[in-house]
C-alpha cells in the first residue's frame, strides 16, 4: 500500500488494485477511463465535503456564533471543471449565517467552466447549441439562458486588451472604418467603428484600435490617432498610412504623423472608379486599371495609367479622373521594398475583422452593445494571434541565414525611405 498526500486530498494506491486497473485499460480502455473518472469524482466529492465540514467547525468556533449550531446539510450538484457533475453536502447552520467560501450560496457551476462556455460562445457556437452539447462536453446539462449570462465574465478582460499599452515599433498604419450590426430595442442598427492596424518592425500586423466613432468624420479619426499615441505608439517611426479617400483624413494623418506619407487603398479607389464607369465598359476598364495596380514598379504603373487614359478617356472621363486625382497616393507603396507592396495596397485586412465578427454573431439571436464590444475584442484577439505567426512580406525571408537579421535589414530599408 502506498499513500500520496496532496494537501487536503489523500490518495491511497494499492499495488494489487493498480495491476488490476492496468489490465482493465488493456482490455477495455473506454470503460476503464469511465471507472477512473468515477473514482476521481468520488475523491473530489469527499475532499470538498471535508473542507466544508472543517470550514463550518471554524465558523461556529467564533465567539459571535455562541448562539448558533449545525443544522444538517444541503445536497447540491456542482459542476467542477475537470470532474464534471459532483454531488456535495453543504453544511447548514441553524441561524442561516454560514456562507461557504468553498462553494458559495447559489453557485452551481465552477467559475472556470463559465469562462470556458463564454469562450466557446464567442468562438461561434450559439448558446442553444452549447446547451444541447453541454452534457457530453462538460458532463452536465446547462440551459442556453445560463450560457448567455457567462459573457460578462470575460468581457472586462477582452475589452481591456483593446486598450493595452502599445509596445514595439510600428512603421505602417492601415486605417478604415467598418459598420457592425447591433440589436437595440428589437431593431437592428449599424454601429460604426474606427479600426487601425499596424505593421511592426517584423512586418507583422497588429490591431491597435477598434473604437466607436463616425467613419465619415476626420475629427473622430484625429481622436483615435491621439489615443494610440497616448498608449505608446511612437509617431516618428510611422512611414506610411493607407486609407480611403475621406476628405480631410490625409491632412489630419500628416499632422499627427509628420514623418509619414499617405497612400490610398486600391480597393476603395477601384470601387469608386468602377461606379463611374459605363456598364458596357466596366470589364475593359477594370482590366486596364488592374495593370496599374499590379505593375512591377512606379514607372510601369504610370505608363499603364497613360494607356488607360488614352484608351478609355473619352468614354470614361469621370472614372479616369477619379483615379488620376489620387494617382500619386495610389502609387506611394512603390517607395518601399517590393516584398511589402501587396500589404500596402489596400486596407482589406480591416474587412477581415468585419467578416470574422459577422461569422461569430450569425448564430446569436441578439447583439447588444456590451456583447458587441466583447465579441469584437475576442475576434480581434484571435486574428492578432494568427497575424503574429506570419509576416506580411510577399516572399518569406525565413529561409535566409539569420531570420532576425534579415527582418532587421528590412526595417533598416524602411528607415532609408525618403520622407
Amino acid at each position: 500500500m502506498r499513500v500520496v498526500d496532496m494537501a487536503f486530498l489523500k490518495v491511497e494506491l494499492d499495488l494489487a488494485e493498480v495491476s488490476q486497473a492496468l489490465r482493465r485499460f488493456k482490455n477495455d480502455r473506454r470503460h476503464a477511463l469511465e471507472h477512473l473518472g468515477q473514482g476521481l469524482r468520488e475523491a473530489a466529492e469527499t475532499s470538498l465535503n471535508r473542507l466544508m465540514h472543517a470550514e463550518m467547525t471554524l465558523f461556529l468556533g467564533h465567539p459571535d456564533q455562541a448562539d448558533n449550531k449545525r443544522n444538517g446539510y444541503e445536497q447540491r450538484v456542482y459542476a467542477l471543471k475537470g470532474f464534471g457533475a459532483v454531488r456535495v453536502r453543504v453544511p447548514v447552520d441553524r441561524k442561516r449565517r454560514f456562507n461557504s467560501s468553498v462553494l458559495p450560496k447559489n453557485e452551481r457551476i465552477d467559475p472556470r467552466l463559465k469562462e470556458d462556455m463564454a469562450a466557446l460562445s464567442l468562438a461561434g457556437l450559439s448558446s442553444r447549441t452549447l446547451a444541447l452539447m453541454s452534457k457530453r462536453i462538460l458532463g452536465f446539462d446547462v440551459s442556453h439562458e445560463t450560457i448567455a449570462k457567462t459573457l460578462p465574465l470575460v468581457s472586462e478582460q477582452a475589452t481591456a486588451w483593446l486598450q493595452r499599452p502599445i509596445e514595439g515599433q510600428c512603421w505602417a498604419l492601415l486605417i478604415d472604418g467598418s459598420n457592425f450590426k447591433v440589436v437595440r430595442r428589437g431593431s437592428v442598427e449599424k454601429e460604426p467603428s474606427l479600426v487601425v492596424l499596424g505593421i511592426d518592425q517584423y512586418n507583422r500586423r497588429s490591431i491597435l484600435a477598434i473604437e466607436p466613432g463616425t467613419r465619415d468624420s476626420f475629427q473622430c479619426w484625429r481622436s483615435v490617432f491621439r489615443s494610440i499615441k497616448a498608449r505608446g505608439l511612437n509617431p516618428e517611426y510611422i512611414k506610411i498610412g493607407v486609407m480611403d479617400s475621406l476628405p480631410g483624413l490625409e491632412s489630419v494623418f500628416r499632422e499627427e504623423f509628420p514623418s509619414a506619407v499617405t497612400a490610398r487603398c486600391w480597393f476603395h479607389a477601384m470601387s469608386n472608379a468602377l461606379a463611374k464607369t459605363p456598364k458596357r465598359l466596366k470589364d475593359a476598364f477594370h482590366l486596364l486599371a488592374k495593370k496599374i495596380m499590379y505593375a512591377d514598379g512606379e514607372s510601369s504603373a504610370r505608363e499603364a495609367f497613360s494607356q488607360l487614359k488614352a484608351s478609355m478617356g473619352n468614354d470614361c472621363g469621370r472614372a479616369v479622373a477619379c483615379l488620376e486625382k489620387d494617382l500619386d497616393s495610389l502609387l506611394s507603396h512603390y517607395a518601399f521594398p517590393a516584398k511589402l507592396w501587396q500589404a500596402l495596397k489596400t486596407t482589406n485586412a480591416v474587412e477581415r475583422i468585419h467578416k470574422e465578427l459577422k461569422r461569430r454573431t450569425r448564430s446569436m439571436e441578439g447583439l447588444g452593445q456590451n456583447t458587441l464590444n466583447t465579441v469584437l475584442a475576442f475576434t480581434a484577439l484571435k486574428l492578432e494571434m494568427g497575424w503574429r505567426q506570419r509576416a506580411v512580406d510577399t516572399f518569406s525571408v525565413d529561409h535566409l541565414t539569420g531570420k532576425k537579421a534579415a527582418k532587421a535589414e528590412v526595417f533598416g530599408e524602411l528607415h532609408a525611405v525618403k520622407r
